[in-house]
This record gives structure tokens, C-alpha cells and sequence, in this order.
């Protein structure tokens, strides 16, 4: 376990155990200006990531928009213009002023300014780490070296990442920036292991929102389908439209590549152009087999991309979210090697690390 995570916890349990009292309604006031004259006359809503509920609608007049109302908590909250362009994220709280451009609260109170102390440090790893990833990536040849050196950085992010997410989950327990501070650090950072470390030491508030319900279920669908547990049936539709079964190809003597996406995926479409179809080409005939499972998506869009691409290995359609519930994952594409018997070897392979997975269980199969 992080041994961040156990430095922390001790702390967390003293500082959390005894609860939070019950809290009076958060008065809010949000406003802003919108460049964009033709926008006057449009909506603007504000949304409780917790629920995804919009809780209040403001018109722009003048270019201007304002909001003024009261909520259960002040939770981390989201704007969003009906132009489905622009949108900012920021915690409910009296005297914000959000910046479109920045996607952010201009000005606030305290919690706006520990809010965006938060996001710009989170943030400044995560530039940093793109930075270093690019770096090793351009200039490292071998690709086992580079896989390693990818690694070690990553870790060293994941240590920094820990540190700045459970300080403010410690510091802001009973507000938005402790919301999303947990949210961030279940959602990019922790194993679930380290997630259940910490869950019973939160305060009431973050205990009890939906996201958090919501992510342990995840956490332990992922644990019953981690690496060496038997795989799950899916269920959907193939390219005819008839019933098709992820059972029909696994359990048949070949090693099954499972290639979870949507159309409408950017990074799906990338994996599945640089890397599924040269391997389907590569490989077929083989021992090993590819599966691509849409999820999360509308049957007909799928048809009408796979049919324009001519990708020709086995599709099982319109499965829906339930995959991603049977297994644990909310992020696509999600791609796993099962064994010829079913059993799940790896999971949430990309790049360049797929063929590497497979080689090393077809090489164990020729031994």
C-alpha cells in the first residue's frame, strides 16, 4: 500500500471519527460575463456533480448571468452555457465570479481560493508528468527500457498525487474541495485497496454522496474481475442484429483479446486503428482471437462506423453500461487478455503494452 496513504490515515481517523454536525443551507451567489453577444437571451445551469442534477437555471442579460439561491452543502459544482461550449468547475459558495475562459472561478470567498489552490497544484503534476512522459517516450528506443522509466515516473506521480489529494481530504472533509479532492484521488490515483483504507475514516459528508456509494461498488466489481479471477458473460447484439455472447468465442482453445469502446471515443478509435487492427491482421489464424465489445453507446452509430471502417473481427454490439459495471471500469477503451479457459490475465492494457501481454502467454504456450 502507498505508503502515503498510511502515513495519513492515522490522521484522518483522529480528525474525522467524531463525525460532522449536521449544517445549515449554503447560501450561493455565482455570476459572470459572456462574451459572445449572440449568446443573450440563452440559458446558463448549475449542476451538482453528486447528483448531476441541475438545481438552478439563470438567463443572460446583458451578457451577464447571475445566480442566487441556497443548497443542502456547498459541494463541488459545474456551470455549464446551452451552447454546450462553454462550462466551469468551482465550489458552491457566496460572491464567485466564474472566468469562462479559464473554466473557473475568477473571484470567491475562502473556499474559491482553496479550491483553486488545489487545482492548480493537482494540475501542475499532471503537466509535469506529461512533460516527463513525452520526454522518455521521444528519446528512449528500447521499449522495455522505456516502459520501465515510464513507470517509475509514474509512480513518483501517483506518490505526489496521493500526498495533495489527502491533505485537502483531511483539511476541507465537510465541503466541495474535499469532494473533489476525494473524487480525483479514487478516480485517477488509488487501488482499491487503498480506497477502502481510507473510506471509513471520511467524514459524514463525503461517506455519504452518491459518488462515493457509487465508486466503492465499482472498486469491488473490479476486484472480482482483477487478474487470475474467471472472466463474466456479456451480453449484446452482433453486425445482423442477432444475440451474441462474449461465451460464444471465449473457452474455445484460443487466447481472447476484449476490446471494450465506443464510436464515439476518440482514444477507442486511436487503439483499435494503431493497434487492434494491425494485431487482428497480424494474428489471425492464430491462437489468439479479438473481441471488440461496444459499450456505451447507440447501436446504430456503432453499425454505421464499423460498416464505413470494414473492420472485420468478431463485434458484440449494443451491450450497454453493464459491462462497465460487471467489471469495474468508467473509462474507455478498456482492453483485457483472457486465457484460453476463461481466466483473466490482464486487464487495462494500451498501447504497445497489448502485443507485449500476448507474446509473453503465447511464448509460455510454445515452451
Amino acid at each position: 500500500m502507498n505508503r502515503i496513504v498510511l502515513k495519513y490515515c492515522a490522521a484522518l481517523l483522529l480528525l474525522l471519527s467524531g463525525g460532522s454536525a449536521a449544517q445549515a443551507q449554503t447560501s450561493y451567489s455565482v455570476s459572470g460575463r459572456i462574451d459572445d453577444p449572440d449568446m443573450e437571451g440563452h440559458k446558463v445551469y448549475l449542476t451538482i456533480y453528486d447528483t448531476n442534477q441541475v438545481i438552478d437555471t439563470a438567463t443572460v442579460r446583458d451578457q451577464e448571468f447571475l445566480f442566487e439561491g441556497n443548497a443542502e452543502h456547498p459541494y463541488f459544482a459545474r456551470l455549464d452555457l446551452d451552447n454546450n461550449k462553454e462550462y466551469a468547475n468551482f465550489v458552491l459558495e457566496d460572491s464567485i465570479v466564474i472566468d469562462f475562459a479559464s473554466h473557473l472561478p475568477q473571484y470567491g470567498g475562502k473556499l474559491s481560493a482553496k479550491f483553486l489552490t488545489y487545482w492548480n497544484e493537482y494540475y501542475a503534476h499532471i503537466d509535469e508528468w506529461k512533460k516527463t512522459f513525452k520526454g522518455l517516450k521521444e528519446s528512449i528506443p528500447n521499449i522495455t527500457e522505456r516502459e520501465e522509466k515510464i513507470k517509475a515516473a509514474f509512480d513518483s506521480l501517483k506518490s505526489e498525487l496521493t500526498s495533495v489529494c489527502i491533505r485537502q481530504i483531511m483539511n476541507e472533509p465537510d465541503n466541495g474541495v474535499g469532494e473533489l479532492a476525494w473524487r480525483d484521488y479514487t478516480l485517477y490515483v488509488c487501488t482499491p485497496k487503498e480506497a477502502r483504507t481510507v473510506c471509513p475514516r471520511l467524514s459524514p459528508f463525503l461517506q455519504n454522496l452518491n459518488f462515493t456509494k457509487e465508486r466503492m461498488k465499482l472498486f469491488t466489481a473490479l476486484e472480482n474481475t482483477s487478474a487470475g479471477k474467471p472472466f463474466i458473460d456479456v451480453e449484446g447484439v452482433d453486425m445482423a442484429g442477432k444475440p451474441s455472447r462474449l461465451s460464444d468465442y471465449v473457452g474455445k482453445g484460443e487466447y481472447v483479446l476484449v476490446d471494450f469502446w465506443a464510436q464515439w471515443c476518440g482514444p477507442c478509435r486511436q487503439e483499435i486503428e494503431e493497434y487492434l487492427a494491425p494485431l487482428w491482421k497480424k494474428y489471425r489464424g492464430t491462437d489468439l482471437q479479438i473481441v471488440s465489445i461496444a459499450v456505451w453507446d447507440k447501436l446504430e452509430l456503432t453499425r454505421e462506423f464499423l460498416a464505413e471502417k470494414g473492420y472485420t473481427w468478431p463485434q458484440i454490439l449494443d451491450a450497454g453500461m453493464k459491462p462497465m459495471k460487471q467489471y469495474g471500469f468508467d473509462a474507455i477503451p478498456h482492453i483485457m487478455l483472457l486465457a484460453p479457459d476463461g481466466t483473466i490475465l490482464a486487464r487495462n492494457l494500451r498501447g504497445d503494452a497489448i502485443e507485449q501481454e500476448i507474446q509473453k502467454h503465447l511464448n509460455k504456450k510454445g515452451d
